[in-house]
């Protein structure tokens, strides 16, 4: 299994903001890889004044296909209602199931969730990451929209 090493080299981070920042940046890649299905076997931070270093270790090759039911409204639901559900899912109209229980008929859709490769994953993460990091006092430089505490290498 792979193992990833993410590592943001930028100008002197001031040292108050050195162990918040590795805290943070553990927390929010290991959240975002959970919450996109991506299992590893260990993470761990480290910061030094000019760099900011994540390390994964035994990270699966790709997530795992998902299967999520969600219930929508009443068949007899007003079109409206019934619309603004459809919309949600991403399905059309007739890709949802009828389902039955003790207070009536209801519409389920059925979403399907494909496996992802490591690399898509982690395509979308860092950037997400980066681009939201909290620092407490955070700057702009050339001509970006990026906001980072110094700027980024």
């Amino acid at each position: 299994m792979p193992e990833i090493l993410l590592e943001l080299l930028s100008e002197e981070i001031p040292a108050r903001m050195q162990k918040k920042a590795s805290d943070d940046l553990l927390s929010l890649v290991t959240n975002h890889c959970v919450e996109a299905g991506l299992t590893y076997a260990d993470a761990a931070c480290f910061s030094t004044p000019r760099r900011l270093t994540l390390i994964l270790t035994n990270v699966a090759e790709h997530t795992l296909p998902k299967q999520e039911e969600r219930k929508g409204p009443r068949v007899n639901a007003p079109d409206k209602a019934i619309d603004g559900f459809v919309n949600s899912t991403g399905l059309k109209r007739s890709d949802l199931k009828v389902q039955s229980d003790a207070k009536g008929d209801f519409y389920v859709a059925v979403i399907k969730t494909p496996a992802r490769f490591v690399d898509d994953v982690l395509a979308t993460v860092i950037p997400n990451v980066i681009r939201d990091f909290p620092w407490p006092k955070s700057m702009r430089w050339g001509s970006g929209s990026l906001r980072w505490v110094r700027p980024l290498h």
